[in-house]
């Protein structure tokens, strides 16, 4: 058995600056009709898709909460190139956009995208490579603004997703320096391949319920600022754990919960939590968009807004398994820091199947079950359960599932992933859903039971990033090379220009090289060498070479101190050979 503590989030980089409005050039009162892409009301078949039925996962609420989908933007919105006989003061209309170039000979690139009925949106770009010092902004009709993007390395191979915005009308600006050479501008791209049209009621204000207003079967939400000290010791530190997550997935954009997790020794990489129900690919990793600490200010408070609260955008997918062969679970790198008081938490191997009256605690952000808000973090409290399967629960067995009944609160659609924690904030499982005979009832806990991946049999997946010094730290396997001892960890995920995307296959050849083959084995498409240059520049190496011109992303991780790069090629770029003579420092 390994267990670890919780531990405060040291951020080891600087903080993500904070973006205003003072920092864009704000050209969208002024934008041309060619500038502006009204993709006006959902069609049928696009309200069929956002009302169908969530199909993904079994379990009666192992299901993913849907809030949205993805309209494709005409073709040609964007640039392949950018001119530089711009005169100062000047505009024209390039790829759909305006761009303007600034008496300091800086230009921008504006462009805005709406969808009627819209309460949030998001923009996908497909591909991006901009020259040193770019700049990428969205904003929307309000104080919102997010980014800056930096495109100077391009995008992953499955593109980029933006942050959202709090309207039906958002605003891309692309800033890009007077200093850039006409050469740069030459080879400058971007393309607007889509628009995520956030359509759903929790979205609209207007029709936000009172906190004190939920139905009946919400009733028992417990909001987490009314949980006391004397109730749960460790709730403030929980609370800054836990996020409320969005993202998209083959054309839909979903919510669930995910925690931070802390590792042995302590890293400080943010490592995520949550639930492979919710997401099991690296474009959906991408897209995520983690809300941090969003609660209410006093118990039982107004419903805060959503943009007030601290975000994280991107992720890297490491493991992932479905309730069919595991606990159900995904487990990813944040591309950000959480914010700074963020609390990872500690977990344990030890097996709770045999632990029948345990009391866990839980916090979460379900959807209000009359679908008019995002709760805010609310609290359970359960007891786990040794039982037989039961009605309603063939999906989920109890040798691989823990099963509890809420003796305290409740949780709903949204939950999904979130933490069960004993009270010292030692993680045991991760919520696969609710089973049973009433789902359709969040608090009924007579005829349902509370259903959570068991934390023990997740951990042997995990411990090669929780537990990197332990003997074996990197395990190879059907897509895990690892070199020099088992200290390096190297994976490869690709991307084709018609949307499939995958994890390459991997082939060992030596302890310090292999490659990856895609779509057949008799196809070799990229190989890799980590080679020990300690006694050079006191640096690790990290040579590849491509035979491809699909998008390819390349994760090496050195599981000794943790540290991890991460190589990109966009799609259809011919794959640049890579010479990093100093990736990794030698410890």
């Amino acid at each position: 058995m390994v267990e670890v503590g919780p531990a405060e989030f040291q951020p080891t980089t600087p903080p993500v600056p904070v973006p205003r409005r003072s920092d864009l050039v704000l050209a969208a009162p002024r934008l041309p009709a060619d500038a502006r892409h009204d993709l006006g009301e959902l069609s049928v078949a696009e309200r069929a898709r956002l009302t169908a039925p969530e199909g993904r996962g079994t379990g009666a609420r192992a299901k993913r909460t849907k809030i949205g989908l993805s309209r494709p933007l005409p073709t040609g919105i964007g640039f392949r190139a950018l001119p530089a006989d711009v005169p100062a003061g000047a505009s024209r209309v390039v790829g759909g956009g305006l761009l303007e170039k600034a008496a300091d000979g800086s230009l921008a690139w504006t462009a805005s995208f709406s969808s009627s009925g819209a309460g949030r949106l998001r923009l996908y770009l497909t591909s991006a490579r901009l020259p040193s010092g770019s700049l990428v902004y969205v904003y929307g009709g309000s104080d919102e603004v997010h980014g800056p993007y930096d495109f100077s390395s391009g995008t992953r191979p499955e593109g980029f997703w933006t942050n959202t915005v709090v309207a039906d009308t958002i605003v891309l600006e692309v800033r890009i320096p007077a200093s850039a050479p006409a050469s740069d501008l030459a080879k400058a791209f971007l393309v607007v391949g889509g628009l995520v049209h956030v359509e759903h009621p929790v979205f609209a204000p207007s029709t936000k319920a009172s906190p004190t207003a939920r139905p009946k079967s919400d009733a028992c939400f417990v909001d987490r600022s009314c949980v006391t000290l004397q109730d749960w010791p460790n709730v403030d530190a929980a609370s800054n754990a836990v996020a409320s997550l969005e993202f998209t997935d083959q054309g839909k954009e979903y919510i669930c919960t995910g925690s931070l997790i802390n590792t042995s020794p302590q890293s400080n990489n943010p490592y995520l939590l949550t639930a492979n129900h919710c997401f099991d690919n690296q474009p959906a990793a991408t897209s995520l968009q983690a809300t941090w600490q969003y609660r209410t200010a006093s118990c039982n408070g107004p419903v805060p807004d959503e943009a007030l609260f601290q975000f994280t955008l991107g992720s890297t997918l490491l493991a992932t398994a479905d309730a069919s062969t595991a606990s159900d679970y995904t487990f990813v790198l944040l591309s950000q820091p959480p914010p700074v008081g963020s609390v990872l938490l500690g977990w344990t191997t030890a097996n709770f199947f045999g632990a029948p009256g345990l009391v866990g605690y839980r916090l979460s952000h379900p959807i209000s079950t009359d679908q008019t808000y995002v709760v805010p973090q609310i609290f359970t409290r359960d007891q786990l359960l040794s039982v037989p399967v039961a009605e309603g629960c063939n999906e989920a067995p109890p040798t691989r599932f823990l099963y509890e009944k809420d003796i305290q609160g409740g949780t709903g659609g949204g939950s999904s992933g979130s933490p069960l924690m004993l009270e010292d904030l030692r993680v045991i499982g991760q919520e696969y859903g609710g089973c049973g005979t009433n789902t359709d009832d969040n608090c009924d806990n007579v005829n349902n039971f509370s259903v959570d991946g068991a934390f023990s049999l997740t951990f042997p997946a995990l411990k090669q990033w929780l537990q990197p010094n332990a003997p074996g730290a990197c395990t190879a396997n059907a897509t895990t090379l690892c070199f020099e001892g088992a200290r390096f960890r190297v994976t490869v995920f690709y991307a084709t220009p018609d949307g499939a995307s995958g994890a390459g296959m991997a082939v060992s050849l030596t302890d310090d090289s292999g490659y990856f083959w895609f779509f057949s084995a008799d196809n070799i498409e990229l190989v890799v060498k980590v080679l020990n240059g300690c006694g050079g520049n006191n640096k690790y190496w990290v040579f590849t070479g491509g035979l491809t011109n699909v998008g390819v992303t390349l994760v090496v991780e050195d599981t000794l101190t943790g540290a991890t790069q991460t190589y990109p090629n966009p799609v259809g770029n011919p794959y640049i050979p890579l010479q990093a003579t100093n990736a990794f420092a030698c410890q």
